[in-house]
């Protein structure tokens, strides 16, 4: 009876190619940076979160709180006064259910203060013909408006639509703010705009995500760019050494022993 012949283990040795080590070095740092990238979106996600509990949860704003220099995001509160429907902002490239239409922006001209406020009624569906803006009933007198303040958030897109100042309206935009708005309206504007609720008087379709993309999903996307750079060091690995035959010494010689 013969043994079966029994393979002496190799050692581990590289063999370097200069392009593959030169590629992961350069995609390496990408891959763990864009890991750690996510995991700061994800906590910037958490605090928007946090805040906009803490703020729903507090008690209803008064009009003597709208101050600049305090934090009134998400906060709920009523507001009296007269809208201007004859000078109508209609922004662009907003979509709901896979339906594109505009979020409907006036100005209220509230009581008690000296600055007006832009006010979000809510989305309304686009027509099919673009040059047609869609019929959007008018709130006349004065009125009472029910939501929550919002400050538009750092990031995100913002189409240039080239237009400074409106000659014709209503008026279709690519973006505003209430800074933006001071300009179109030729008056000053408090920082925060009203996101009017449902039950709202003059609210269309409303109701808005707090983040469009929530922490979870944000740390599983850190998760996945970290396995690549996992995966890309130990490709590089396999390509610069003969770390499968290697293995495969070890392998063999566990299974003689």
């Amino acid at each position: 009876m013969t043994d079966k012949p029994y393979h002496a283990r190799k050692d581990f040795s590289w063999q370097p190619n200069v392009k593959i080590v030169l590629f992961v070095a350069l995609v390496f740092p990408c891959l763990v940076s864009l890991g750690f990238w996510q995991l700061s979106r994800a906590d910037e996600k958490r605090l928007i979160k946090e805040l906009y509990s803490q703020n729903q949860s507090a008690p209803e704003a008064s009009i003597e709180e709208l101050e600049e220099n305090k934090n009134m995001q998400y906060r709920k509160i009523k507001l009296s006064g007269m809208l201007s429907g004859d000078k109508r902002i209609f922004l662009d490239n907003k979509v709901r259910l896979s339906r594109p239409g505009y979020e409907v922006f006036e100005e209220l001209t509230p009581e008690g203060i000296d600055i007006s406020v832009l006010i979000n009624r809510g989305w309304v569906p686009a027509s099919l013909d673009r040059s047609v803006l869609p019929e959007v009933k008018d709130i006349e007198g004065m009125v009472t408006l029910k939501g929550s303040l919002y400050r538009r958030l750092a990031g995100g897109l913002q189409l240039d639509d080239r237009i400074e100042v409106p000659f014709d309206w209503p008026v279709r935009v690519g973006w505003i703010t209430a800074k933006r708005a001071q300009v179109f309206y030729q008056r000053p504007f408090y920082s925060y705009q009203l996101r009017l609720d449902r039950g709202s008087l003059g609210a269309l379709e409303t109701g808005w995500p707090v983040v469009s993309i929530n922490p979870e999903k944000h740390v599983a996307y850190s998760v996945q760019w970290f396995l690549m750079s996992v995966a890309l060091i130990l490709m590089g690995i396999a390509a610069n050494s003969n770390l499968f035959e290697w293995l495969q010494g070890i392998f063999r010689s566990v299974r003689h022993d």
